[in-house]
């Protein structure tokens, strides 16, 4: 009789590390996860019919209590993918508490630790996936008692000291990308093949020959075409060439996802002019691999993929976030894998889950342990499920964006015009070392010389401004001609009050008013930018460390003329 290949996919999300086993012809028996949504999503795709559950109810005071991990199904193999908040780089810059993230990796290792050493144990493999920080967190072995198991190791004649599993060195950085996926995404994949405790690396497939974001993009539809162009053709999976769709049941990708000018207009910025980290491409560059696809939707941060629209606008609509289909294509799901929710949910199941390329080159590693044949994966199985989804998101429709989201009273704003050297001259309308300073009620100039944690900071004060300015007539042969093109371009705003500033900010959401600080700031980095004059280091006293370029004097200078 030949052995079913089981899987318990924990924190299985939308599904990601089920899809890829399931495509290798294992069967996906369970999904646990406390989220609605995504629990809904794995039903649906693996024919379950699971509530949610939180992965800490299999951890217990007692440590011989093991009653929720024994109603367990006993399987081949157990997969999870414990949430990555606590251990991302990009959480607080890395510095976020991980005592709740080690937490849930250890109640997952708990259940794997007992379906390993019972008695009459089935388990013959499992595999962790998190962000690549994770694992230096993670213990390099974990013992029974490290478990919360030592009473259950005593009474099956183990010693509670004794090793249960090898986590650490027992796996990899892996790329999503270097197996198919078309997506830079690295994770730690941990694991072991339990007969023998070594860990199961899968082959590279595509190391030299990546999938970009291009190849994907130019496989799927346009997402502005008609509903008639789109009911009369089928569709190739841009990933999986074996699956074809009709074009009445692609979902989640005939919608506008343009963006406003005020969205797009700070991604852009975050991504080409940010502070101290390198620049960005915007819009993505096609010809290279989808960045990661974080967990959140989002139009105005630096991680955020924006797109040029196929809607012929300028401003308002220019650009676009992708749609649910393209960012599930991006990470590998078949394009008659369904997802549950709004818009919102569904972006951060898909950011969540593991690419089911990956998933897929772990469980083909697997079937090479087994000395089983290398099978095609068969969509079949996904079966017809466009009808039980209630939102589709295809409306075939131009949205007209004329109502931008408007920013909160008191909106911060901080800004700098021009990047030299390690130091970096921002207009601000709040002090980050005064909780009781109300953003707007003044404006600031400083100066940020370097980038880490320690970093100085410099306050320009009206004294500072006018020594700068009377360094630069005396001392700058060309700051003449800088100056005589700086007032053409905004004598008729000087004088501008605070409250005004504040105002423009806050009120101008198409970015058309000239007294708007992003459009000033904007301005003044094209002026200074257009210098002839080298960007030398000068010496003025009156800054720290009496060494600053050129360039950012002249930011001082411009900046100044609206404050001071």
């Amino acid at each position: 009789m030949k052995k079913e290949l089981t899987v318990i996919d924990f924190f299985c999300g939308a599904g990601g590390f089920s899809e890829g086993f399931r495509q290798q012809g294992f069967k996906i028996v369970k999904g646990i996860d406390y989220w609605k949504p995504a629990i809904y999503t794995h039903n649906l795709n693996h024919n379950l019919n699971d509530t949610t559950k939180s992965i800490l109810d299999f951890w217990t005071e007692d440590s011989s209590d093991i009653l929720e991990i024994e109603k367990l199904e006993d399987t081949f193999c157990i997969v999870g993918s414990p949430p990555c908040v606590s251990f991302s780089s990009s959480n607080k810059s890395g510095y976020a508490d991980k005592s709740h993230g080690i937490k849930l990796i250890e109640a997952f290792l708990r259940v794997i630790a007992v379906k390993k050493h019972k008695k009459n144990s089935k388990l013959k493999c499992w595999y962790m996936e998190n962000v690549p920080n994770s694992q230096k967190f993670v213990e390099v072995e974990y013992s029974f008692d490290k478990l919360n198991l030592g009473k259950w190791a005593k009474n099956n004649g183990k010693n509670p000291e004794d090793i249960a599993l090898k986590v650490r060195d027992n796996g990899d950085i892996l790329d999503s990308g270097d197996y198919g996926a078309p997506q830079s995404r690295k994770r730690f994949i941990c694991g072991e093949w339990c007969e023998t405790g070594d860990f199961l690396l899968p082959q590279k497939t595509h190391e030299n020959k990546h999938i970009t974001l291009g190849d994907i993009l130019a496989k799927l539809p346009k997402p502005n075409l008609s509903k008639k162009e789109v009911f009369e053709k089928k569709y190739i999976d841009p990933n999986y060439a074996n699956l074809i769709i009709d074009g009445d049941k692609l979902t989640d990708h005939f919608y506008d996802t343009g963006l406003y000018k005020i969205e797009w207009y700070d991604a852009k910025y975050l991504k080409q002019n940010h502070s101290y980290m390198g620049k960005m491409s915007f819009p993505e560059n096609i010809d290279r691999p989808c960045r990661t696809i974080m967990a959140t939707r989002s139009a105005k941060t630096r991680e955020s993929l924006v797109f040029k629209s196929e809607y012929e606008r300028i401003g308002n609509g220019e650009y676009r976030l992708p749609t649910i289909r393209e960012i599930a294509s991006l990470m590998g799901f078949p394009i008659n894998y369904q997802f549950t929710g709004s818009e919102g949910s569904k972006w951060r199941q898909i950011g969540n889950a593991v690419s089911p390329h990956l998933s897929s080159a772990l469980a083909k590693v697997v079937r090479k342990k087994l000395k089983l044949k290398q099978i095609n994966p068969n969509f079949e199985d996904l079966g017809d499920l466009y009808e039980k989804v209630e939102i589709k998101l295809n409306t075939f429709e131009m949205s007209p964006l004329d109502k931008p989201k408007k920013r909160m009273k008191n909106s911060k704003f901080r800004r700098h015009p021009y990047k030299s050297g390690n130091i970096t001259v921002e207009l601000m309308n709040y002090i980050e070392e005064n909780k009781n300073d109300i953003p707007g009620k003044n404006w600031y100039i400083k100066m940020y010389f370097g980038t880490g944690i320690e970093h100085k900071v410099q306050v320009i004060t009206r004294n500072d401004y006018l020594f700068i300015e009377k360094y630069l007539e005396k001392n700058i042969k060309e700051f003449k001609k800088f100056k005589i093109d700086f007032e053409r371009n905004f004598s008729t705003i000087f004088g501008i009050t605070k409250e005004e500033f504040q105002s423009r900010y806050e009120e101008d959401l198409h970015l058309v008013e000239k007294r708007n600080p992003l459009l000033i700031v904007e301005e003044v980095g094209y002026l200074i930018q257009k210098r002839k004059e080298k960007d030398d280091v000068v010496n003025i006293e009156i800054v720290e460390k009496n060494e600053i370029p050129l360039g950012q004097l002249y930011a001082i200078y411009s900046l100044g003329k609206f404050i001071f």
